[in-house]
């Protein structure tokens, strides 16, 4: 799931939520919690042009930006010579899913993201 860093903002503000390390925890009965990673949300192209990396639209890990040699700043991004207006946030994956899964579909799921 993604959430913005502008609306996670907000939320902590009004404390409806709450972050801890790269915990993010919604208060209730059963108090889901989501482990964070930095991600970006491809807007649109800087110039509104062609997207030639068919990335608008999608939404990539910091680390997988950083793999493809990005360039990342603020709300933008650079990759291979076209500008993107992004929109920072973080992926979060209910904790209780990750800790159900075994050492297998962890290193699976590692491959997919890092790889593709």
């Amino acid at each position: 799931m993604f959430f913005s860093q502008r609306i996670l903002g907000g939320l902590v503000d009004e404390g409806k939520i709450r972050l801890d390390n790269n915990i993010l925890t919604i208060p209730g009965t059963n108090k889901p919690s989501f482990e964070l990673e930095p991600a970006f949300r491809f807007i649109r192209t800087a110039d509104n042009g062609p997207d030639p990396h068919r990335l608008v639209g999608q939404i990539k890990y910091e680390k997988a930006l950083k793999a493809m040699n990005a360039e990342i700043y603020l709300d933008s991004i650079i990759y291979q010579e076209t500008a993107y207006e992004v929109e920072p946030g973080f992926i979060g994956e209910q904790q209780e899913l990750m800790d159900s899964l075994s050492d297998t579909d962890i290193l699976a799921r590692f491959l997919l993201e890092n790889l593709i």
